[in-house]
């Protein structure tokens, strides 16, 4: 018990917290020792020579699987105990294996010199406690204590209530053993309570109710109306405009805060003299939602539903408008996270795609990029062409080029993964330089005439939210990425409204003076004929990669204090629809959600 109170952070925190609180931990940490007591109990039973020699390594379980808990939630913002982070593991871990790197052995080592410091600790005690003659003197000393703190803990449970305790330790995760359970799974601030007052009244409390075999319906319709969406070919009278080529340029992580001057100069530029779009969210915060939004036009709640996924509109009507497409990449495992649906040679004229190797096939996809788009002397020795640029050196643990290390201090390519709050200065600084190379890079391709976009796949975390990288979490810093779309006819404008991933394709579109039979089939709005009103009043959703999780980012008009959106357990396999409540910036709970936000989106959804 000894070990558990101080090596736990009650030992790292104790400053910071008042008597009760600390009495709350002690009490935590008592508590969980209770079963590997019996344990040692019914081992002495069985075998007493080796319970003596041996029992007390059960004592180092409870701290030594704390300190892992901590350490997965610090690099995931998932507990260890609960079925997302498990779902993690099944899904997710195989794929995540080629992003290997040295800095990931760092926190490993830590907890196997925990775990042997920690058993020899124990050992130490328990030889204390049996060979010194002050050791029933002791040991009654450490009952005392021990009672005493499952008193005060009792006390304070009984007193503050099951509700209170569960949302201070949920605000406060690292601090309390109890987190080992998974007790503190998904409880807000304050169970049961309205925490947003522009959210109470009946509507938040009433259980959510929808015709959900209507919804199915609508939902199948809405399926066979994408594929009737079709290119109108211009009337013969006036025969066939001449159309630009279209450039995607993809940067794997990258934030909103990266587009400034002093970090991507010649994106900047680009930016600037086109539209700048200062609020853009990612369909999600992984790749592959992201990425599927922008070809489908769509949000990213229809990845899942494969005749969906494997017919993307950008594709289809580029083509059907005589375009010829090049996908180019330094990054060749697309088939790992589902994304071969949409990004396979079968989609493409020209499919090139290499094993990883960070900055350098960044360099070689650009290459080809400008290759792909260099005009010919006769302007009619080719179709118009689009070309899907992704770059993948701004990932964990981030490539640098040695001429654009200009942030310092800044880490080395093998910093520890997770890492502690005191590396993050090193690390972010490592990630602008980052921006910066590839910038660089980026300088020729960005001179061209085409319609270029060039945004983030989705964000990423460096402790911002309590974690570290992607995919983890529906926090703003997760799912908010740089955009810009510029091109000779646009001209400067800076879009302040929140614009997302399913805009990108029904702008590209109108850019390239592509009509379709059905326009209104997207998700997204065309930015370039979009009123203000249409912006600052829709509904649209982010999706999690891990589970079934979205959030309901709301309308300007019913934003309210620090809410982000709405959290749904939502499927369109199984049609499972289930509020979870109001989240924070931090992607964290904050209160009971809006109902009513929710039924909007899904009318909306299958309109």
């Amino acid at each position: 018990m000894f070990l558990l109170v101080v090596s736990h952070p009650l030992g790292m925190h104790a400053w910071t917290l008042s008597f009760s609180e600390m009495a709350w931990v002690a009490g935590e940490c008592v508590l969980l020792q209770i079963t590997p007591l019996l344990l040692a109990v019914a081992w002495y039973w069985q075998r007493p020579g080796a319970a003596v020699r041996h029992s007390s390594c059960l004592f180092a379980l409870m701290p030594i699987g704390f300190a892992v808990a901590v350490l997965v939630f610090r690099g995931s913002g998932m507990h260890l105990a609960s079925s997302d982070f498990r779902e993690a593991i099944r899904e997710h871990l195989p794929r995540l294996i080629a992003f290997f790197s040295w800095g990931m052995l760092v926190p490993l080592l830590a907890i196997a010199v925990y775990v042997a410091i920690g058993i020899r600790l124990s050992k130490l005690l328990t030889w204390w406690l049996t060979e010194n003659p002050l050791a029933v003197r002791m040991l009654s000393f450490t009952a005392t204590l021990s009672c005493t703190a499952i008193v005060c803990g009792s006390l304070l449970w009984l007193s503050q209530g099951r509700s209170e305790m569960l949302a201070a330790t949920h605000a406060q995760i690292t601090r309390h053993p109890f987190n080992l359970l998974g007790l503190n799974v998904d409880i807000p601030s304050k169970a049961g309570e309205q925490n947003d007052p522009d959210q109470r009244g009946a509507e938040s409390v009433q259980p959510f109710t929808f015709d959900l075999a209507s919804f199915s319906d609508s939902v199948s319709s809405r399926m066979r109306q994408m594929r009737m969406n079709v290119v109108i070919e211009p009337t013969v009278d006036t025969g066939p405009a001449p159309r630009p080529d279209v450039l995607i340029i993809i940067c794997e992580s990258l934030r909103s805060e990266m587009l400034a001057p002093d970090i991507v100069p010649h994106t900047f530029a680009a930016a600037r003299s086109g539209w700048w779009l200062r609020q853009h969210y990612s369909g999600g915060n992984a790749t592959s939602l992201g990425i599927f939004s922008l070809v489908s036009g769509l949000e990213s709640i229809w990845f899942y539903r494969s005749e969906v996924r494997f017919a993307p509109a950008l594709n289809r009507l580029f083509r059907q408008a005589g375009y010829e497409l090049g996908f180019f990449a330094g990054h060749d495992d697309w088939g790992t996270f589902q994304m071969d649906a949409f990004l396979s040679p079968r989609q493409y004229d020209r499919y090139e795609t290499e094993p990883m190797d960070w900055l350098a096939s960044d360099r070689r996809s650009i290459a080809k990029t400008v290759q792909f788009l260099r005009k010919p002397e006769s302007p009619h020795a080719r179709p118009p062409r689009l070309a899907v640029l992704f770059l993948y050196s701004t990932h964990t643990p981030f490539d640098v080029a040695d001429a654009h290390a200009r942030d310092q201090p800044a880490a080395s390519a093998d910093y520890p993964i997770p890492y502690p709050q005191s590396w993050r200065g090193s690390v972010w600084n490592r990630y602008r330089n980052a921006a910066r190379s590839l910038d660089a890079e980026l300088a020729e391709v960005l001179q061209s005439d085409a319609v270029i976009a060039m945004l983030g796949d989705h964000g990423e975390s460096f402790l911002d939210d309590g974690t570290i990288g992607h995919g983890t979490k529906l926090s703003r810093v997760q799912t908010r990425t740089a955009a810009m779309i510029c091109a000779p006819h646009l001209s400067s404008r800076e879009i302040r409204e929140r614009t997302t991933h399913m805009d990108v394709l029904p702008t590209l579109l109108g850019a390239a003076g592509i009509e379709l039979s059905l326009p209104g089939q997207f998700d997204g709005l065309n930015l370039e004929t979009a009123t203000l009103t249409e912006l600052q009043t829709r509904t649209f959703s982010i999706s999690n990669l891990v589970g079934r999780d979205l959030v309901l980012v709301p309308p300007a008009t019913r934003r309210s204090g620090a809410t982000f959106g709405t959290r749904v357990e939502f499927s369109l396999l199984d049609n499972t629809i289930s509020p979870r409540g109001a989240i924070n910036a931090q992607g964290n709970l904050s209160g009971p959600g809006d109902r009513g936000l929710l039924r909007d989106w899904m009318e909306q959804l299958v309109r």
